[in-house]
């Protein structure tokens, strides 16, 4: 169970908005509320990254009027898809430039950066290769480029080495996603297609980037764009009838439904909803997407429960998991889950091809990246980010990797999960008025968290399991006569067994309910504690 941490508590309710933003030292409030624009932000970036932009934006002019092939060499994830979207439809349709292509790296055959299969696979005679969301780390490939007569322009924002590959321009920045980074460069070489920054935004939030500054701009414009103008495929993609689109429906249902052909397959299927203009097409394509998105979500399941029954009594520090059976492609998703059912930094490895390859993702307070890296002579290749890596690694080297992290010593305060309560307070400031106040707070995510509450002794007058496998427990719970309906998805296995008329402590996240024609206020259950059995 994790450990309570409450900030405050809170006596009126048209204080809460108030209490929230004092605890999250949120001082300016106007600018927080009205974040300044994307003109802001661009005028405010780095000498270097203005340098290179500029460099950038005449290699690629260059390319153009010596009519020689661009080539986007981008990434199998959303923010990979995104950033390759952005750049090719800026210079084919934008620029009209014919002479580009787009390359996907397919997860199984060439793995993640550039390759030199996946080189020879997509390059023409004396080429100008744009890599996006990757490349940074790609010191020995970008030297072969060199090698073979292709000027090299890498747009990327993952963790760099102490040494740089040898590119003609290097633009990068760690603050912001991929797909940011290119739209920079596109937004140089003249693109004015707003569905750019709405890729920006999406690719923000799925890539797990904080919610703050520039990102924050990004995202809400974003959500604006994508509400006003949704791409029909997105249409089909939000398929369960959303009134709204907000960084929920970017993070948990986009998201995944583009991350899902690159994990089981082909990430190009992906992009081409991203760069299809005739809407029965793009249509067509999201449907195969929800389909395959089907498939991604049983083979994530099925190889979690494999997963997890191995640490049930006693995780480890660092939990590694390896298989023969786990697929490739959901070995990253299975660590998310390992990490968040065990609050550990958890390693997942498929053994099952000629070489193992793994997936990583932390915990706040260890820094995975720089974790890994001290053992970097284990692996064939290895990048990430504080929170999340991955790697490929050869079969024989896997115990040695298990022996070394099984050495790694963390503090335990950092192995508790802390639950981070923005405020207590009593039922009776549970209101729609209450949750309208916060609306200011949005676009929630990362640095920006969807507000906690915890309110003490609810009385429980319904208790239901509900979903597919009766794995959600759903509750209606009463304060004096104030009554509320509260869910608490995927009820843990090892919590209390609740029944009516016990008495609950409740940690939980508002949202509104809209039902024929009215709204109500439903409670999404973080954290249940008993407090009193009758």
């Amino acid at each position: 169970m994790p450990k309570w941490e409450i900030t405050c508590e809170c006596d009126k309710e048209d204080e809460v908005l108030d209490l929230i933003l004092k605890n999250r030292g949120i001082k300016d409030q106007e600018t927080f509320f009205n974040p300044p624009p994307i003109s802001y932000w661009v005028k405010n970036l780095s000498s270097d990254f203005k340098s290179n932009l500029k460099k950038s934006k005449e290699i690629v002019e260059k390319a153009i009027s010596d009519s020689r092939p661009i080539i986007i060499y981008g990434d199998y994830d959303v923010d990979g898809i995104c950033a390759t979207a952005i750049l090719f439809t800026t210079i084919k349709n934008e620029l009209g430039y014919d002479k580009v292509y787009y390359f996907i790296p397919n997860r199984f055959r060439h793995g993640y950066g550039l390759s030199k299969e996946g080189i020879h696979e997509c390059e023409k005679p004396n080429a100008l290769f744009i890599t996006v969301d990757s490349g940074i780390t790609n010191i020995e490939e970008a030297e072969y480029l060199k090698k073979l007569n292709h000027q090299v322009v890498i747009t990327d924002h993952h963790q760099q080495k102490s040494k740089l590959p040898e590119a003609d321009c290097i633009l990068w920045d760690d603050q912001i996603v991929g797909a940011t980074v290119a739209w920079l460069l596109s937004k140089a070489l003249g693109s004015k297609n707003s569905t750019n920054i709405a890729l920006c935004g999406l690719a923000t939030v799925t890539d797990l980037q904080p919610i703050i500054g520039f990102n924050r701009t990004l995202v809400k414009e974003s959500l604006k764009i994508l509400n006003n103008n949704l791409p029909a495929g997105f249409c089909k993609l939000l398929s369960n009838g959303t009134n709204e689109i907000t960084s929920y429906e970017l993070g948990w249902v986009l998201g995944p439904r583009l991350n899902a052909s690159g994990r089981l397959g082909d990430a190009s299927m992906s992009l081409n909803l991203l760069i299809e203009s005739d809407i029965k097409k793009a249509e067509k394509i999201a449907d195969s997407l929800n389909e395959i998105n089907k498939q991604r979500q049983d083979k994530t399941l099925e190889m979690y429960e494999l997963a997890a029954t191995v640490f049930d009594d006693d995780p480890p520090t660092i939990i590694i998991s390896g298989h023969d059976d786990y697929h490739e492609g959901i070995i990253g998703l299975v660590a998310a889950k390992l990490k968040q059912r065990f609050h550990r930094p958890s390693i997942v490895i498929t053994t099952s091809g000629d070489v193992a390859k793994g997936s990583a993702r932390s915990i706040s307070g260890v820094n995975i990246i720089e974790l890994l890296r001290n053992y970097e002579s284990l692996f064939m290749s290895l990048g990430g980010h504080p929170m999340a890596a991955g790697f490929s690694i050869k079969k024989e080297s896997i115990s040695k990797l298990k022996e070394e992290l099984s050495k790694v010593k963390v503090k335990e305060e950092i192995l508790q999960e802390i639950l981070i309560i923005d405020a207590k307070v009593s039922c009776k400031f549970i209101t729609l008025k209450t949750l309208a106040s916060l609306e200011k707070l949005r676009p929630y995510g990362v640095g920006n968290r969807m507000p906690v509450f915890a309110t003490l002794g609810l009385g429980v007058t319904s208790v239901n399991r509900v979903g597919k496998e009766k794995q959600h427990l759903s509750l209606r719970i009463f304060d004096g006569s104030v009554f509320h309906k509260a869910i608490y998805f995927n009820y843990p296995e090892n919590y209390p067994y609740i029944t009516i008329g016990d008495k609950v402590d409740l940690a939980y996240t508002l949202k509104a309910n809209k039902f024929n024609g009215k709204i109500y206020l439903d409670l999404t259950v973080k954290d249940l504690r008993l407090s009193k059995r009758v």
